[in-house]
């Protein structure tokens, strides 16, 4: 598979800088929050909560110290890189011993934030930004991603659904790290999706600022009206919420494999396991496409998948939250309120996170490909060693 170019921006600085402190802030209040359950009597949220949060953990340790101390992100031993200013961290025993004090995550973003900081006058002159490609820049960008995603994934989205469902429950036994914990939770997994799509759906686009902005208002539309549907129907309906996402999953890896054409197995295998997870909250064609190998992929089939999935979505959580307002529109009247909140939270962040994404796919953002062909690539510090010179 073709590596795909990363074209970084000056906003980026302030962007690796933000998910850096996102991801301990997020880790942190989930901690927090698990003992505040521990606190209050909630012997039982105490332990879900916790227990995602130290599998999460355990998963992204063994990953990171896998992925780190590999040849491709390591490099200790060459000296054309020295004078970056990430060096410090391309040590396999201090990588290993921060990987393992669960600091991996937030390591490999850091470690970007710097290679743009060292860089930002360059890249604030730069209307195309500094190109990465097929070097160790590259492979550093996709796992801090990578990463993101398994984070988002495993701890995240269960810890939102949690903590909401936990808040809705106990109206009256809400303390102050819960009300952060959750827009945290909410934050950090639209963060994920946001940039997993910048890299992969828009990797033809030059993005700006304000287009990864449009990006991540649009996906926490969609994002904070599936959580409250999928919170509120869990209340009025317990189990029934696994039903509906039984069907929502074979349903989608049902259209993967009609559609998968790979020759490599493990495509779809990959599919099933890390992918189709993200279309409980958001579409993305992408994944889709890596399923097709080499066939091609018909605009119209693309169109016609498109559309069936944004109507599947949204009439699972339209169905959700009715199901939940006609089930509670006879209990107490102080609960009135929330029930038409939640009903007009569903119905305008999911339908207006998806006209947002849909008409500035359209009209915001263009190609800019030709723009590409004389952009600066960040191989720019030269390094002397002997008689020889190096490029970085």
């Amino acid at each position: 598979m073709v590596a795909v170019a990363v074209h970084l921006k000056w906003h980026q600085t302030f962007l690796f800088l933000f998910q850096t402190v996102l991801f301990v802030a997020d880790t942190t209040t989930d901690v927090l929050t698990s003992l505040k359950y521990q606190e209050q009597g909630h012997k039982y949220w105490f332990g879900v909560s916790l227990g995602l949060t130290v599998i999460s953990m355990v998963v992204l340790s063994i990953w990171s110290i896998m992925v780190s101390t590999s040849r491709l992100l390591s490099k200790e031993e060459d000296s054309v890189e020295v004078d970056n200013p990430d060096v410090i961290f391309r040590n396999n025993r201090l990588n290993f011993l921060l990987s393992l004090l669960c600091l991996g995550p937030p390591l490999h973003s850091f470690q970007m934030f710097l290679v743009c900081a060292s860089r930002f006058k360059e890249l604030w002159k730069s209307n195309t930004g500094l190109l990465i490609e097929k070097e160790r820049l590259y492979y550093l960008y996709v796992h801090t991603l990578n990463l993101k995603m398994a984070e988002g994934l495993l701890e995240a989205a269960p810890q939102l659904i949690v903590q909401v469902y936990v808040m809705l429950e106990e109206r009256k036994d809400v303390s102050l790290i819960q009300k952060i914990s959750a827009p945290l939770c909410l934050l950090s997994l639209t963060w994920m999706i946001t940039s997993m799509e910048a890299f992969r759906e828009f990797k033809h686009y030059n993005l700006k600022l304000v287009h990864n902005l449009i990006i991540f208002l649009s996906n926490l539309g969609i994002i904070a009206a599936r959580a409250l549907a999928i919170v509120c129907f869990t209340i009025a309906f317990r189990w029934w919420i696994l039903l509906l996402f039984g069907v929502h999953f074979f349903i989608i890896n049902f259209t993967g494999f009609v559609l998968w054409r790979s020759n490599r197995k493990q495509d779809m295998l990959v599919f099933i396991f890390a992918y189709s997870p993200l279309y409980l909250f958001v579409y993305s064609s992408y994944y889709l496409k890596k399923l097709r190998g080499d066939a091609p992929f018909a605009r119209a089939r693309l169109v016609v998948v498109t559309v069936s999935w944004h109507v599947l979505f949204t009439l699972e959580n339209i169905g959700m939250i009715l199901a939940y307002y006609f089930r509670r529109h006879d209990s107490d009247d102080k609960l009135q309120w929330f029930l038409i909140f939640a009903v007009v939270i569903v119905s305008v962040g999911n339908l207006g996170g998806i006209l947002l994404k849909s008409l500035s796919w359209y009209c915001c953002f263009q190609k800019d490909e030709d723009e590409y062909l004389n952009i600066q690539r960040a191989s720019t510090l030269m390094v002397t060693t002997g008689h020889t010179m190096n490029r970085v």
